[in-house]
This record gives C-alpha cells, sequence and structure tokens, in this order.
C-alpha cells in the first residue's frame, strides 16, 4: 500500500439549534499523499476518540466518520454524528480536564486505518463548555470554590459612602464558628503574614485597627496558636504596647494552665530602667505573692549583682533572718551555679566559717551540720571538704569519738559511718582518692591500719544473706595490679574459702578485655614446689576447664614444657591413675551432633603424633565404634608422603599375626579402593621381594602360582527356564532358541553338548563385573574334574570309559565307541558305576 501523507486543519465550531446547547463540532481535513500530492475527490474514513488527560489518556468518546475530499483534497467532517463505537458525546465532562482529539484515517474508505494523529483541544466551544458547567455566563453557584494563581489581589470591594465594605453574618448556634475567617494556608509562611489583616490610616487618636466587641461575659478579641504569640501588640513609638484598663474589676489578667502566666523582660543592654514598677497611693501590698502550691513565693535571680539583698545596721536584727515553727527549713540556700555556693560561711578570723551543733538535745537525734542531695532528684555531693594549700599538712577531714563503739552493732559509735540508703545506688558509701605519683607506703585512697596484736587493717563485710554483691570489688585502669597482696612471715597471701556452694576463688575476663583470668608464676629455680596445687577429698573435679565459646578455636587446656629431655613424666599434659581403675587420661567429645575428635594429636618434628604401650595383656590401642564410623582411619592429606597405617612385628618368636581381622557382620572383612591414577591395589612380598600383586585394574599376578579348592573350571550361563529346575551335575547343552544360553540335554550323542553344572568351580568364568550376582546364571563347568549325573542306559561305566548324553535329561551315559562324533564327548570317567537309578561320579570334563 502506498504511503499516505495527511495534512490535517482542524476547525471545531458549534451549530445552535433552537434553544438548546450542540451536540457537534465540526472537522476539516487535507488529505495529501506521500509525494506531497492531493488526494482529490476521493472516499476517506476517519476513526475519531477523544482521551482525557495526556495523548494516551482515558478513552471518553470514540466514533467512525465517512466522506468525500473535494477538488483541493479537503473533507469536512461534523464530529457527533457518525458511527458511535464507545461512549457519549453528549456526556463528556469539558470543564473537568484537559483533552485530547486522536484521529485514525483510512484513505480507501475502509477501517484499516494506517494513518494517525493525536492533537490537544485548547479550546472547546462555549456552548459545550456551559452545557456541561451546568450554568451560563455572567453567573455562579454557591458554594463556589475555585484556584487561581495570580499575585494580584483577586477579590476587592471599594466602598465610598457609610456602608460596610464586606460583611459576614452567621446564624448557627454551633461552636467555633466564624462569620468571616481568613486562612494562610502554607505551614510555612513568610514573616508577618497574617489569616486577617485590619489597616487604619487614620493620623488621630480614635482610629482603630481593628475592634471585637462582645455584648456579654465572652471575649472581645480572641488570639490562639500552638507555639506563637496569640495576641500580639506592639508600640513603635513612645506608645503603649498593650492597655489594659478597668473601672472596678481587674484592668490585666494573666492566666495559663502549664506555661508560665506572665512574661516581662527587657532585651536592650543599655536599658537602665526597672523592668516591674509597682506603686500604689493607698495602704494595701505593693506586691501581694501567695502560692497554693510547692512552688516559691518570689524568685530572684541576678547576674552579678545580689538576687535579694537584706541590709541591717541593728546587732538584734539580721539582714535575712528565716524562722521555722513547723517542719520546714528556716533557710534554704539554691544554687544552679557551677562555681559558687548556695550558702557561704566564711571566717576571716579563727572562729569557725559554719558552725553546726546540738544545744539540748539528749535523745541523740539531733544532727549539727546536716548535708543532703538528692531532693527533687538533684545531684551533687552531700558535703565536700578540700585543702587547697599545698604546704599545709593538716588533714583535710578529721572524725574522732571518744566512744568505745557497739560490738553487737558495729553501725554505731564508730568514729564516722557512711551509709547509702539506696537500695538501687551505685554509688559508695566511703571513697578515697589520692593522685601522687609515688607508689610509696600509705599512698593509697584508703589506708587502713591495724596497730593492736588483733584486729584487721580492713575489713569488708557484705551483710546481706540475700545479696549478690561483692564484699570488696578492686578495680584499676591503669597497667598497675587491682589487689597486691604479700604475705611477709609463713602467711599466705590471699587466704579465700567459702562457706556455700560458690566458688572460694572466682577469676573471669570480662567481653571486651584480652587478657587472662589468671596467671601463676614461680621464679624461683630452687622452688620444686607445685606453681598450682588443686586437691578434692569430694567426688568433684579437682580442675575443670571449658572454652564456652562454639565458635572458639583455642583449647580449653594448654601444657607445654620446652625441655630437650624425653623423660617419663617430662610432658606438656601429664594425666596419671594410681589406682586399680580410672584413666590416666580421657578425652570425650559428648555432643552427638558434633564433628570433632575426641583427641587430636599433632607431631610437627620427627616423633609420633601418638605412642602407646601396654606393659601386660591390655593392647596399645583399644578402639571400638557404636555408629557408622571407623574404629580406626588412618589417612593422609592431599601433600602427604607418608602411609596411613603401617604394623610391624620386630619379635622373630611372636606367632601372633601382625594384623588380624575378624568380622561377624554380613560386610565386607577387608575393603581396598585405590582412586589414584596408577599403582597397583595390593603388592605381597616375602624377605622385601614381591610375590604377589593386583594391578589397578584387578589383575592378579602369582609368583608361585595359585591353588583352588575347586577342581574345574566354570563359565556363568544363563538358562532356559528357571534356574531351581536345575542343579549340579546336570549335563548341559546350547541352547538353540536363545543366544549364549544352555539346556538340560534330553537326546543321546548330541553334538551341542557344552559341559557340566559345576558343583565348586575352582575359577567361575563370567563376562558380567565382579559386583554382579550372577541371578538367574548357573556355572557351567568346561574342564576339569566335576561330579557329573550318569545313568547305564549305555551299560555300566568303567573308569576311562567316554561319556556321552542319554536320552534321561541332564544324564551322561557311557559312549559306543563305534557311534562317537566330533563333539559328543563330554569327557573320561573316573569312578566306575553299576546302579540302576541316576547317580554322580567325578568325571575329567573335556568336551570333544
Amino acid at each position: 500500500m502506498k504511503k499516505i501523507l495527511l495534512t490535517l486543519g482542524i476547525m471545531l465550531g458549534f451549530f445552535m439549534g433552537h434553544a438548546q446547547a450542540p451536540e457537534k463540532m465540526s472537522y476539516q481535513a487535507i488529505m495529501r499523499n506521500g509525494s506531497g500530492q492531493l488526494l482529490t475527490n476521493q472516499s476517506i474514513a476517519v476513526k475519531v476518540s477523544v482521551l482525557q488527560g495526556s495523548p494516551a489518556g482515558t478513552l471518553v468518546y470514540s466514533e467512525r466518520l465517512t466522506g468525500n475530499t473535494n477538488a483541493n483534497g479537503l473533507i469536512s467532517m461534523e464530529i457527533g454524528t457518525g458511527t458511535v463505537l464507545s461512549g457519549t458525546f453528549s456526556t463528556i465532562n469539558w470543564p473537568s480536564g484537559s483533552y485530547y482529539l486522536k484521529t485514525e484515517t483510512d484513505p480507501a474508505g475502509g477501517t484499516n486505518y494506517t494513518i494517525a494523529g493525536t492533537s490537544q483541544l485548547l479550546s472547546v466551544p462555549y456552548a459545550l463548555y456551559a452545557k456541561s458547567a451546568g450554568g451560563t455566563g455572567g453567573s455562579f453557584t454557591i458554594p463556589y470554590t475555585n484556584t487561581v494563581n495570580n499575585a494580584s489581589t483577586l477579590f476587592s470591594l471599594i466602598n465610598d459612602g457609610d456602608g460596610t465594605s464586606v460583611e459576614g453574618v452567621n446564624n448557627t448556634t454551633s461552636s467555633s464558628i466564624a462569620a468571616v475567617r481568613g486562612i494562610v494556608s502554607n505551614v510555612a509562611p513568610g514573616g508577618f503574614s497574617s489569616g486577617i489583616r485590619g489597616i487604619n490610616n487614620g493620623t488621630g487618636g480614635l482610629g482603630i485597627g481593628i475592634w471585637g466587641s462582645q455584648a456579654g461575659s465572652g471575649w472581645g478579641v480572641y488570639g490562639v496558636t500552638p507555639s506563637g504569640l496569640g495576641v500580639y501588640g506592639n508600640s513603635s513609638g513612645a506608645g503603649t504596647g498593650v492597655y489594659a484598663n478597668s473601672n472596678s474589676g481587674t484592668g490585666l489578667t494573666a492566666t495559663s494552665t502549664n506555661g508560665i502566666a506572665a512574661s516581662l523582660s527587657i532585651f536592650n543592654n543599655a536599658n537602665n530602667s526597672n523592668v516591674l514598677n509597682a506603686n500604689t497611693l493607698g495602704n494595701g501590698t505593693v506586691i501581694n505573692v501567695s502560692s497554693s502550691g510547692s512552688g516559691a513565693g518570689v524568685l530572684s535571680s541576678t547576674g552579678s549583682g545580689f538576687a535579694v539583698q537584706g541590709i541591717t545596721s541593728a546587732q538584734t536584727s539580721a539582714g535575712v533572718i528565716g524562722d521555722n515553727n513547723g517542719g520546714g527549713e528556716a533557710v534554704v540556700g539554691r544554687n544552679t551555679s557551677d562555681i559558687a555556693g548556695a550558702v557561704v560561711g566564711r571566717n576571716d578570723g579563727g572562729g569557725y566559717g559554719v558552725r553546726g551543733f546540738v544545744a539540748t538535745n539528749t535523745t541523740g537525734t539531733s544532727v549539727g551540720v546536716f548535708g543532703q542531695v538528692g531532693l527533687s532528684s538533684g545531684k551533687g555531693r552531700a558535703g565536700r571538704f578540700e585543702n587547697l594549700n599545698s604546704n599545709n599538712d593538716r588533714n583535710a577531714f578529721e572524725v574522732e569519738t571518744n566512744g568505745t563503739g557497739n560490738i553487737p552493732d558495729n553501725t554505731q559509735g564508730n568514729a564516722s559511718s557512711f551509709l547509702v540508703n539506696n537500695t538501687n545506688s551505685v554509688g559508695a558509701a566511703v571513697r578515697g582518692e589520692v593522685k601522687t605519683i609515688f607508689g610509696n607506703f600509705g599512698a593509697a585512697g584508703v589506708f587502713g591500719v591495724s596497730s593492736g596484736t588483733g584486729g584487721f587493717g580492713g575489713l569488708f563485710f557484705a551483710s546481706n544473706t540475700n545479696g549478690n554483691g561483692a564484699a570488696l570489688v578492686a578495680l584499676t585502669d591503669g597497667n598497675g595490679n587491682a589487689i597486691t597482696a604479700n604475705a611477709g612471715k609463713n602467711g599466705n597471701a590471699v587466704e579465700a574459702n567459702i562457706d556455700g556452694t560458690g566458688n572460694a576463688l572466682y577469676a573471669w575476663v570480662p567481653s571486651f578485655s584480652t587478657g587472662r583470668a589468671g596467671k601463676f608464676n614461680n621464679f624461683n629455680d630452687a622452688n620444686t614446689s607445685d606453681v598450682i596445687t588443686s586437691t578434692t577429698v569430694g567426688n568433684g573435679i579437682a580442675g575443670n576447664f571449658k572454652v564456652d565459646k562454639v565458635t572458639g578455636t583455642s583449647p580449653a587446656v594448654k601444657g607445654e614444657v620446652t625441655s630437650q629431655f624425653a623423660n617419663f613424666g617430662t610432658a606438656g599434659v601429664y594425666g596419671l591413675s594410681s589406682g586399680t581403675g580410672g584413666f590416666g587420661g580421657l578425652f570425650y567429645a559428648s555432643n552427638p551432633a558434633g564433628n570433632g575428635p575426641a583427641l587430636l594429636a599433632i607431631a610437627e618434628g620427627n616423633g609420633n603424633g601418638i605412642t602407646t604401650n601396654a606393659d601386660n595383656l591390655g593392647d596399645g590401642i583399644e578402639s571400638s565404634v557404636n555408629g557408622s564410623g571407623s574404629a580406626v582411619y588412618g589417612w593422609v592429606p592431599n601433600f602427604g608422603t607418608g602411609r596411613a597405617g603401617y604394623f610391624r612385628n620386630f619379635n622373630a618368636a611372636n606367632s601372633t599375626p601382625v594384623l588380624s581381622v575378624t568380622n561377624a557382620g554380613t560386610g565386607t572383612g577387608v575393603f581396598v579402593n585405590h582412586t589414584g591414577p596408577s599403582g597397583n591395589i595390593a603388592v605381597l612380598q616375602s624377605a622385601g621381594a614381591n610375590v604377589a600383586r593386583i594391578n589397578k585394574t584387578g589383575t592378579g599376578f602369582f609368583n608361585g602360582g595359585t591353588q583352588n579348592s575347586g577342581a574345574d573350571v566354570a563359565e556363568a550361563f544363563d538358562v532356559e527356564g528357571n534356574t531351581s529346575e536345575y542343579e549340579p551335575g546336570d549335563i548341559l547343552i546350547i541352547s538353540t532358541d536363545s543366544d549364549r544360553t544352555v539346556e538340560k540335554s534330553s537326546k543321546p550323542y548330541s553334538t551341542l553338548v557344552a559341559g557340566v553344572y559345576a558343583t565348586k568351580p575352582g575359577v567361575l568364568l563370567t563376562e558380567e563385573n565382579i559386583d554382579s550376582e550372577l541371578t538367574g546364571k548357573v556355572p557351567m563347568g568346561v574342564i576339569g574334574v566335576i561330579p557329573t549325573k550318569v545313568c547305564l542306559e549305555g551299560g555300566k561305566i568303567k573308569r576311562g570309559d567316554l561319556l556321552v548324553t542319554s536320552s534321561k535329561s541332564g544324564t551322561a551315559m557311557k559312549a559306543n565307541p563305534k557311534k562317537i562324533k566330533i563333539g559328543q564327548v563330554i569327557g573320561k570317567a573316573l569312578q566306575d558305576y553299576d546302579q540302576n537309578s541316576i547317580g554322580k561320579i567325578k568325571v575329567l570334563v573335556n568336551i570333544k
């Protein structure tokens, strides 16, 4: 089909009929072929489709139009008058979005549309738009909503008279309604954007920007915001930002549910004015502060001045005095500074900076000085004592008592007692610290001395029987020891004992550390004592070591000696069983799903991996297996050149087999598998010389010949019928019905005779693989001495008589030498036979 080029010019119009809206649009196009020539006076078919949204949008209407081009190649059609293919033209909602007109043209006037084009309907006829919009020009329906993007004012009303320009009235009784509402919908508007803005350009004193009034007890103006300013008043000059006045009520009331009721601030550093001025001409209190909660009546803070300053010059008065007649505090000093004190007692003489004493109380419940921390979740120290003079050799803190203490209850009568009375606390009751660079005796965070003949230099007692905490914890972040213990005489440096089920000594390494849980060294060459001695008189293990990590690769116990001697006992690990039972060593892989060996021995030198010896009747090595593995498995890795196993007897008088294999099961006694590229499966030697071997193909070679218990050579053959119908001694002939198959003889002097069903062949030949069970086959002896079935059909048999087949099934008889032909003789009788029934005699079988 020749290529057609269409030049399309679309003219869309409408036809006004009566008072109804039009239902048609005009369509015109100029048709040209591929050479640009006009297609004049020719039938044309056009398929028109209206698509919504895009050139590939949703199909809303489709029809087929036909017509003829004129002499100028122009075709004129009316969309809406053709054959409707899809949709309804009159129901198209033209204002709902953009629309596209798709045309498909068949220049032959049929339905094989070969040319297609799509163009947007940039203007829809007004009548169609008005019809679908449901209105007429010059009016709109309420509610009315429209969205435009225009920087100019969208709606403006100017009234030069006395009336209101815009008024919104709402008569409903619902809550939170608005007669007029302005919304700034952007969540991040520009600065000073406003939902409603009132502007009064008057310069007099009577103008109001926004006036809100309320006839009852409500709010004249109500402003609300989550985090900004509900109502903001600003004075750009000397005026008042917000002015509150009342004749008989309250001029200004500020309340808050969760925040601050009122906040007054000056943000100008050069402004020395008061933040708040309060004056009265009456006799009332200038400022009356009351609080029904737990907050402060007055809270004052300052930068470098005095938050509260009280001054007096009278000796009997006080600049600040606090009296408490109940359970509160007389004077409380609070401080949020990191360097200053809430209460400071300063002494410029020889007295006390702060003195607390008990005057008259004799019950023992009073406290001279009481320091607390932790009230209202506060943090810090209840007391701190410092010496800032490096030349001051006095104690920074001294506690002394003349009491005798209380032995039954050692929490009373001590020179000092410190208690952290919080079961959830992690703080210390006593903390001592020293920062010296010297490790001299006495330079310690805590220095405990026992100067009598008894007592302890230090005693740490975890007294709660239900507690899990340690009586003593020693930690060091440096390179020194956490605990260093030394006994100058015969005592133990460390003695630990246990009354319960725990450990007398428990050493461990945390998950982030790389050190050892314990290390014991002896640096005295002349000391022959054990470095570690572990003894138990119970049934428990004297020493238990475990690497408790499923991916661990380190040993639970590692013993090492560097001695050059191989004396008895010089071993990395020396296990000894001194009783009548027990084991010198036991290695047990207890996980039934594990694959690791119970014992692994490796020698990187020239010595043996394992050397064992039994002096009495025991075995050097006894190995057994309960599963499907091997009791002994010897192997050579792919880089090794040694043997997987080696057994020798060096005692010439020992007649016991070097290797003995006994099998009480149904498996193979000895199994050898050669998977290498060359070599023999087995080689047997006598005095170092090869006497027999089996090569890799299975061929046997024997220097001294072979001897078999059988007396004939047989070959496995298939038989006609079932093998259960055959028995040793049967005369077998070649079957004429099947290849390589035999059957029982049944005719005398048969030239098909092949052999005898062998009773016990010395050599059995077969074309099958050695793994074949030869099912359905019988061993047919072809040469050798074979027990053979015979009868007296040819007369009594004498030794040396030639034998041939008889008429009896599978039975031989004496041959008549005059009737014998080639291939009929089975062999020669080796025994006489004169019985009337069928019997067996030994025959030297040799088919001739």
